[in-house]
C-alpha cells in the first residue's frame, strides 16, 4: 500500500533546513529567500513560517526576517552536525593538555551566540559537550574575536545586531565604534589569530577553517601568566595552528562538514 506524503510538511522542513544552515553562517533568512528556496509563493511561505514560529522552531526578528527558534536549537544540539567537529578536535586537544597542562577550548558562533563545543583540562569538561554560553562577555573571549575576524562584513553585522558593539571594558581597543571593531578584527586576521594577555592570563586562539577557507570554529588555550611566558605562549599558538590544520584535513576527508555558502 502506497502512502501519500504531505507536500506542505516537506516544504516547511525545507525552509527550516535553510534557516538552520543560515544560522551556522550567522545570517537571518528573508521571506523571499524562504519562498524561493521552497519553490512556493511568498504568501504560502509566510503561512509555513508563522506555523513554525508558533511551534517554537522559528523566531521572527523583524518584517520578513526569520531565525532559529528555541526548539530548533535543541534539535541541533542533539544532532550530528555540531558533534562531528568535537570528535575531530578531542584527541588533538587532549594531546595539547598532556603536553602543556593547560585548558583547551573549542568554540563556535551560532545564530549570534557563542557556543562552547568542547573543553579539555577543566572540571567543566564533564558537562554536555555543547553549551550555549551567555553573551554578556562574548567580546572578551578570544575564540569569539578570532571567528569574527574571519567573518564577512555581513556576518559581523549580524553578530553586532544581536550583541551590540563591544563596550570599553570588554574590548577597549575598539573604542566602542564599528570602525574600531573592524580595525581590531583586521589586525587579528593579519596576525593569524590572538596571542594576547588578558588580566592574569595568556589568551591564545586561532581559527578553524573549512575547505572553502571559511571559519567554522576557533581553538583556544588560556593559561596563567605565572607559568606561561611569551615564548611558551607562541609555542601554544603554533600548536593550535597545527591542530586547526589537522581538523580541517579531517573535515575534507569527511566530505566537507560545515561548508557554508555565503
Amino acid at each position: 500500500m502506497a502512502y501519500e506524503t504531505v507536500h506542505s510538511v516537506k516544504k516547511a522542513l525545507s525552509i527550516l533546513e535553510l534557516i538552520c544552515e543560515k544560522a551556522m553562517e550567522n545570517q537571518p533568512v528573508l521571506l523571499r529567500e524562504a519562498a524561493a528556496h521552497a519553490g512556493i509563493p511568498p504568501a504560502t511561505a509566510r503561512a509555513l513560517l508563522r506555523t513554525l514560529e508558533e511551534c517554537g522552531y522559528v523566531r521572527r526578528t523583524g518584517h520578513g526576517r526569520y531565525e532559529e527558534g528555541v526548539r530548533s536549537l535543541r534539535v541541533l544540539a542533539s544532532g550530528a552536525a555540531l558533534r562531528h567537529l568535537p570528535e575531530l578536535a578531542r584527541p588533538l586537544m587532549e594531546e595539547g593538555y598532556r603536553e602543556f597542562g593547560e585548558s583547551f577550548v573549542l568554540a563556535a558562533l551560532h545564530n549570534g551566540r557563542r557556543v562552547e563545543l568542547l573543553r579539555i583540562g577543566s572540571p567543566s569538561e564533564a558537562s554536555p559537550e555543547m553549551r550555549f554560553q551567555a553573551n554578556a562577555e562574548c567580546y572578551r573571549m578570544r575564540t569569539c574575536r578570532v571567528i569574527l575576524a574571519w567573518y564577512s562584513e555581513l556576518q559581523v553585522d549580524f553578530f553586532v545586531e544581536h550583541n551590540g558593539l563591544p563596550g570599553v571594558d570588554d574590548w577597549p581597543e575598539c573604542g566602542g565604534t564599528r570602525d574600531g571593531l573592524a580595525a581590531e578584527l583586521l589586525r587579528i586576521r593579519r596576525s593569524g589569530g590572538c596571542c594576547d594577555l588578558a588580566g592574569g592570563l595568556t589568551a591564545t586562539a586561532v581559527p578553524v577553517l573549512n575547505e572553502a577557507e571559511e571559519v567554522i570554529a576557533s581553538l583556544g588555550c588560556y593559561s596563567p601568566v605565572s607559568r606561561t611566558d611569551r615564548a611558551r605562549q607562541f609555542g601554544i599558538f603554533n600548536i593550535l595552528q597545527g591542530y586547526a590544520a589537522q581538523i580541517r584535513g579531517g573535515l575534507l576527508r569527511n566530505h566537507g562538514f560545515f561548508r557554508t555558502e555565503i
